[in-house]
């Protein structure tokens, strides 16, 4: 058995009420996860307390959300501080996702910030990079998408890499309008990624990275057998339960072989 967990998880977006969570919660718990399989959720924020509480306590589905603001607490209106997901269960929290890049105002600068208060809470940062149509038509995806790397880490220390999540997410292979990403298409992406990665880790171990975009249940598994892929980060394939289910059973036959 390898000693490298498959990540597979799905973030909800702004989707289900707080019965439905509660719903997909059971149905996701309803039989183990294989071993060597790493899955988490990412709920809504109304929605994290009640699947915590339905997750039993030694699950091994961990608990994430979506966002949370750097500050501990101020006046923040509308906004939840990393001190107050904690609280309420989580364990990760997304950022720099490009829908919140490019509707919300969030940055290279933002996403820093929100790293560094995520490890200074406790928290495992799940940070989301990836280039445009436009960067990748000019052949510059992987300049744009190291560059967005080494600013998320930029005040993460060596000896916690270990403990941050990097997910490389195609902007245009995102949604509904979205065109499913080839491995050929991700792989020099993520080889330039996990050399950035690495050449920021110490011996303590480097940031596991996740595929996002596009991913479903028939491109799972040529996508985790690219050799940088630590796991997938998936979007609506994941919305239902049985949905996640299929692609941690995916991932389960990827468990045993080494991706690097």
């Amino acid at each position: 058995m390898s000693d490298t967990p498959v990540w597979i998880g799905t973030s909800w977006k702004m989707n289900k009420t707080i019965d439905e969570a509660r719903d997909y919660a059971d149905r996701l718990t309803a039989s183990p996860i294989p071993p060597g399989v790493r899955a988490f959720v990412l709920p809504p924020h109304t929605a994290l307390r009640a699947v915590r509480d339905r997750l039993p306590a030694d699950s091994p589905i961990l608990l994430g959300a979506q966002n949370a603001h750097w500050a501990s607490e101020g006046a923040g209106t509308g906004e939840i501080s990393m001190r107050m997901i904690k609280d309420a269960g989580a364990v990760l929290v997304e950022m720099g996702h490009s829908e919140r890049r490019e509707h919300f105002g969030e940055t290279d600068a933002t996403v820093t910030l929100k790293a560094r208060a995520a490890l200074d809470h406790g928290l495992q940062p799940l940070i989301c990079v990836g280039e445009p149509a436009s960067v990748r038509a000019a052949g510059r995806a992987k300049a744009f998408v190291t560059a967005q790397v080494r600013a998320a880490i930029a005040t993460v220390a060596p000896d916690e890499m270990h403990g941050v999540l990097v997910a490389y997410e195609p902007v245009w292979a995102i949604g509904v309008g979205g065109r499913a990403a080839t491995p050929e298409e991700v792989t020099p992406v993520m080889r330039a990624v996990a050399e950035e990665l690495g050449d920021h880790a110490s011996g303590a171990g480097r940031a596991a990275l996740l595929y996002g975009g596009g991913v479903d249940t028939d491109n799972a598994s040529g996508l985790l057998c690219e050799s940088h892929t630590d796991g997938l980060f998936v979007g609506r394939a994941g919305w239902s339960a049985a949905g996640l289910r299929q692609l941690i059973e995916i991932a389960a036959t990827h468990e045993a072989t080494p991706r690097r």
